[in-house]
């Protein structure tokens, strides 16, 4: 009996080792094939760098494998300037490396040498690619080029090449086929470059992954597609903006986003009565206008709407909805008021909001709000540029716009394009204004408007030529005309917005294009005051500040300050200036800097040009950590700025969100006539 007992054990044993040797290795392969993602190299590799300004030449990634041995090592990210990823704020700076000792003069050309150990890669179809780049990049694998970011195909890359990739991130893939990869030891070589010495910062993170052709993830080619596009599902009206697109007494333009399910772009108006709410309109007895849509051109699976409405009367408020009637989609229920041409108006104004998360996007658009809780009988808001961090990057206008909502549902919002919106009709796809006919609209747009008798120059420092910086000759020539209409007409007042203003007093007051030979302080500034401009509200260099009145030469214009009483709150006046007075409203956003320390060393008593150039009120919260920037998201700031015929009212408000979200008025500047 005992020796049966024996005999099927070892049976049972061998019929159990024959089953596991049978599906072990069809597990294994399953393992295999159920494998469709490899990481190669992940986001925090430790690279090899070399960041002492040397010039390695043209062909120095062929060389790299014998020659990077003796370069320092650090975990990515690696870079300068910034203490977090500007597209991923939970992402912080690794390893910090040297741009030299001239801030002003930083190294052009930085380079990165590391090693992958590849497997046999005959199961993947290609390579994963994630890189995140500030300013612009050429990667190499095993000595010969990979891709480029930043900079155009077909230019000849040298140690001095500027870079600009304007969007920063990027995944994309490349099949196996186009890549020298081998199994074993391959070299990953790259070269990043700066836009020019000055820039502020540099970030560098790359990640390479295998994947087979179940785990790629492929592009819709949404501009092939049929519109209506039967394959997606009918989704919420989103992005919805006003703004002028003529007379604002009489007219006003709306712009919105749906997905490619919607294609009407229709509009609808209700007069109201006198204190009615808008959500009682009856849109039975509405206005009807109909408008037109293209495909947005950095994210063609939405389609950008714009619609105007006509022979409206003045002073009259209106409830209105934006959609599509067939499809009985519609925005919410939102209201304006046309232009009563009384004599007199307030408009918000407001700077920088640059969110480039979801969660800056609320706080930006919680600034948008404060502001009109504080000055609800605002009529418009105007931003100064940069809206959003990256123009291309469509989830950041989504965050902005939508978050901001039940604002800009009852407010016109105006704005000038900003160095963080020049990408291709990033701008224009967001906004339904008129641009000068003739005029290039690619990079943001250039116009003008009359609201009561002051008359409104909007400006686009996203151009540039060698006549001027951040500006055409075109464009010049039309300020110069367009002004000098508005002088013979009679206007009260001539107000210029613009992003990079020539007089600010932080980072970028020293940035060639401001101050160089050709910038918009030595050419156009002078431009304003021969025109007769009364007061430019600038942005770009986040901190408050107002300047002197600044003639033609650049020289402060002794003015006599007045003090008047402006509800309550006593204000100091320029009276009758004969100079253009700057100011720049910091930042509605989160993103602060210091006062800059080197402009006395360029133009010794720069800071005498203005009235005020205090230090940025962030900075009294600053640790050892904030050294380069005062702590984000803390301050935010913005104008009420009230126009009569002979007095322009600037009521300065601030947020201090470490003592409350609402804001308080901490100074009041004017110009009287």
């Amino acid at each position: 009996m005992t020796q049966k007992i024996k005999h099927f054990r070892s049976s049972l044993l061998a019929l159990f080792l024959l089953v596991a040797m049978t599906l072990l290795p069809l597990q294994i392969f399953a393992d295999a094939e159920s494998e469709d993602r490899l990481e190669l190299l992940t986001r925090d590799a430790v690279w090899y760098y070399l960041d002492n300004g040397e010039d390695l030449g043209s062909d120095w990634a062929a060389h790299a494998q014998a020659d990077f041995s003796e370069w320092q090592q650090g975990a990515s990210p690696l870079g300068f300037g910034d203490d977090f990823s500007e597209t991923d704020p939970t992402i912080s700076l690794a390893t910090e490396i040297s741009y030299g000792d001239d801030e002003n003069n930083k190294h052009m050309t930085s380079y990165f040498v590391t090693e992958l150990d590849v497997p046999n890669l005959d199961a993947y179809a290609g390579l994963e690619v994630y890189i995140h780049v500030d300013d612009g990049a050429v990667v190499y694998l095993n000595g010969q080029e990979l891709f480029r970011r930043g900079i155009d195909e077909g230019v000849e890359v040298k140690y001095d090449t500027g870079a600009k990739f304007k969007i920063k991130e990027e995944t994309f893939f490349i099949p196996l086929s186009e890549l020298d990869i081998q199994e074993g030891t391959n070299v990953l070589a790259a070269e990043v470059h700066q836009d020019d010495g000055a820039s502020s910062d540099l970030w560098f993170e790359l990640g390479l992954a295998a994947v087979t052709e179940d785990g790629m993830i492929l592009p819709i080619d949404w501009s092939k597609t049929a519109l209506p596009n039967p394959d997606v599902e009918v989704e919420a009206v989103s992005r919805v903006t006003l703004s002028y697109c003529g007379d604002p007494a009489t007219s006003m333009g709306f712009n919105w986003a749906t997905n490619q399910a919607s294609v009407g772009s229709d509009l609808e108006l209700v007069a109201l009565e006198a204190d009615q709410d808008p959500a009682s309109a009856d849109f039975s007895r509405a206005l009807q206008f109909q408008g037109h849509f293209q495909g947005n051109f950095n994210a063609p699976e939405f389609l950008m709407h714009k619609a105007a409405a006509t022979d409206l009367e003045s002073g009259t408020t209106y409830a209105f909805r934006v959609g599509d009637r067939d499809l009985d989609l519609w925005s919410g229920i939102g209201s304006f008021t046309t232009d009563n041409q009384d004599g007199k108006f307030t408009f918000i104004n407001v700077a920088d909001s640059q969110a480039k998360t979801e969660e800056e996007a609320v706080l930006s658009a919680s600034t948008f709000k404060a502001a009109y809780d504080a000055i609800p009988d605002a009529d418009f808001l105007m931003l100064n540029g940069d809206i959003v961090d990256t123009g291309a990057k469509e989830e950041q206008w989504g965050w902005v716009l939508d978050a901001a909502s039940e604002t800009l549902l009852n407010l016109p919002f105006l704005a000038v394009s900003g160095n963080h919106e020049n990408d291709p009709r990033s701008y224009m796809d967001h906004f339904n204004v008129t641009p000068v006919e003739g005029s290039d609209t690619d990079t943001g747009a250039y116009f003008s408007f009359d609201y009561e008798n002051t008359h409104f120059i909007m400006l686009n420092n996203n151009e540039n030529s060698a006549e001027y910086a951040d500006f055409t000759p075109r464009q010049i020539a039309w300020l110069e005309a367009d002004s000098k209409a508005a002088a013979e007409r009679g206007v009260d007042w001539q107000i210029v917005v613009m992003h990079k203003g020539p007089y600010t007093t932080s980072n970028h007051a020293t940035d060639d294009d401001i101050l160089g030979e050709n910038g918009v302080r030595t050419l156009v500034a002078p431009i304003f005051a021969d025109l007769g401009i009364d007061l430019v509200l600038q942005g770009h260099d986040h901190i408050y500040a107002v300047s002197q009145p600044i003639n033609a030469v650049g020289e402060t214009v002794e003015t006599e300050m007045v003090s008047l009483d402006y509800n309550g709150q006593e204000g100091q006046y320029f009276q009758s200036p004969e100079g253009v007075i700057y100011m720049i409203p910091n930042t509605a956003g989160p993103k602060v800097y210091y006062r800059n320390p080197d402009i006395e060393d360029i133009e010794p008593g720069f800071f005498d040009k203005f009235y005020r150039a205090d230090e940025n009120h962030a900075a009294q919260y600053a640790g050892p950590e904030d050294e380069k920037r005062p702590p984000r998201s803390i301050i935010q700031n913005f104008f009420e700025v009230n126009v009569e015929a002979d007095k322009i009212t600037v009521v300065v408000y601030e947020i201090d969100r470490n003592v409350s979200d609402e804001p308080t008025i901490i100074d009041v500047i004017g110009i009287v006539k």
